[in-house]
């Protein structure tokens, strides 16, 4: 012990308490192992990993987290009490924070990001507490995301310039959910359109139309149902000729009501999917840019079938779907306008009219279609993305242009494609999904407290990563930073030793100590 105490600097006494210590612990077949500077690395991996995944981003609550560090065992080596734990998370939300402002901080250092981006703007709730999120649909950068006494245009324009002014960032666009304050941002703080959602145009005519038709599906589908095991009850019977007779012919005109109803739902899905086509920069049946005049034509046809189809099944729009949808149509094709003007001049100028038509007629179909069938997750649309991106690629290789490229200047004009490509957004579903993700934590019942929040903005900036691996922050400002889980582990310090909890005192109810009279 003299000989250790020597080489570690500590005294005897302090060697032999520490011994003792790891002899008490040591109570399972891995524990040597926790004892080794290779197993305390794994242990700080395990459990901030644990904490930040779970503890963070999952919203779990410190109890559950102590359960299964008892569980594996871990318990005798590094303090887990839901109280130790709670320590921990409350340092990592304020590196997190920290860590957020410093590369910001050094990003205006630089000059700030300088981009043109494509904005949008929501409002979540839980419960009383209502939280602002603007984001770049672009990168996915969350640009703002603060909480807020309210969402007046007076309210976001506050928040939502400071913020902007601080990157460095204009908005050139925003799509919103049509909300009075969200427009009046846009045409008066950003002075940029005020592009209506798809998303949400397309929900309300879901929750109209679809709903209705399905629910009548299902009812027809339940009385043919009935009439059938009715039918099949008869038979058993051996009922009269009559009876089998009559019950048929409900069966048949049970069937009937079936068939019209299945080909009314199958018409209202194609028309969806049909607004859907319609508002992209390029036409999907001919692979040519289109302007906002021919999406709106385009819109007006499907919101016309959108009618018929009510009208044959006797749908009530009581309010006002459609004539809702009517209304945004023009906002909506607003995107196409906006975009081709945005991406004609990025272009530079002088590199001439042959050169100008094979970027924006060869070249940019091809990462344009690629990129929106990377984007969508229905069969359909997948077929649909798959023939345009099919016909971009072909006029692609037998252009002149294409086989006189050099590869540097392919390389350069592709980034530039990939670039515009990536400024095309007719939803603003990123901002949604940020919303869902947030409404987890009111769910689980954990509310959020405004540094838990500011660290999830973190985390979303730097630590979200698309299948390509990059981060929104990457994306914003194209270029590399540290990874945060690591960059943490390097600043949470040592984990926290175990105590020794005093045992449970049981106090019997029916133990009544003798009191003299």
């Amino acid at each position: 012990m003299r000989q250790i105490a020597k080489a570690v600097g500590l005294t005897k006494d302090s060697v032999a308490r520490s011994l003792a210590t790891m002899s008490g612990r040591n109570k399972y077949p891995e524990s040597q192992f926790w004892e080794t500077e290779a197993g305390q690395g794994w242990l700080c991996l395990l459990v901030m990993g644990t904490l930040y995944v779970f503890g963070l981003k999952g919203n779990q609550g410190a109890e559950r987290m102590t359960e299964f560090f008892k569980l594996i065992r871990i318990n005798s080596h590094v303090g887990v009490s839901p109280s130790a734990l709670r320590t921990m998370m409350r340092k990592m939300e304020e590196l997190l924070v920290e860590f957020g402002q410093r590369q910001e901080e050094k990003q205006r250092q630089k000059g700030g990001a300088g981009a043109e981006i494509v904005g949008s703007g929501d409002e979540t709730w839980f419960n009383d507490q209502m939280v602002l999120v603007l984001m770049d649909l672009g990168s996915g950068y969350l640009v703002l995301e603060e909480e807020a006494a309210d969402r007046s245009y007076e309210t976001w324009e506050a928040k939502a310039q400071a913020r902007l002014q601080q990157l460095g960032l204009r908005v050139r666009h925003f799509v919103s959910d049509r909300g009075k304050a969200l427009v009046k941002l846009a045409t008066s703080s950003f002075g940029c359109l005020a592009g209506a959602d798809i998303f949400h145009a397309q929900y309300d005519l879901s929750k109209w139309l679809g709903r209705s038709l399905h629910g009548k599906f299902g009812r027809t589908s339940k009385q043919l149902q009935e009439a059938e095991e009715k039918m099949a009850s008869l038979a058993e019977k051996e009922a009269a000729p009559e009876k089998i007779t009559q019950q048929k012919q409900v069966i048949e005109q049970c069937q009937a009501q079936l068939k019209v109803i299945e080909a009314s739902r199958q018409a209202y899905h194609e028309a969806q999917r049909s607004v859907s086509a319609a508002v992209h920069a390029f036409s999907v049946a001919e692979n040519t840019p289109q302007t906002s005049e021919q999406v709106e034509m385009g819109l007006a046809q499907q919101a016309q079938r959108f009618e018929e189809l009510a009208q044959e099944q006797a749908v009530a729009d009581h309010k006002d779907a459609t004539g809702k949808f009517r209304r945004q149509i023009k906002d909506v094709a607003s995107i196409v306008d906006a975009w081709w003007l945005w991406t004609k001049e990025s272009l530079e100028r002088g590199i001439g009219a042959e050169l100008s038509y094979w970027l924006l007629h060869i070249l940019l179909p091809v990462i344009y279609w690629y990129h929106q069938l990377q984007k969508t997750q229905n069969p359909e649309m997948k077929k649909l993305y798959a023939a345009a991106l099919q016909k971009a690629q072909a006029a692609y290789v037998v252009h002149p242009v294409t086989q006189t490229m050099s590869p540097d200047d392919l390389d350069r004009w592709r980034s530039w494609a990939e670039w515009a490509s990536g400024n095309f957004h007719r939803a603003s579903s990123a901002g949604e999904g940020r919303n869902g993700c947030l409404s987890q934590s009111y769910h689980n019942g954990r509310g959020l407290t405004s540094r838990r929040l500011a660290a999830l903005t973190t985390i979303h900036n730097y630590d979200t990563r698309r299948r390509d691996g990059s981060t929104p922050a990457q994306r914003l400002y194209g270029q590399q930073f540290p990874d945060l889980f690591e960059w943490l582990l390097g600043q949470m310090g040592a984990l926290p030793l175990p105590r020794q909890a005093r045992p449970p005192v049981l106090h019997d109810p029916l133990a009544v100590n003798a009191v003299s009279a």
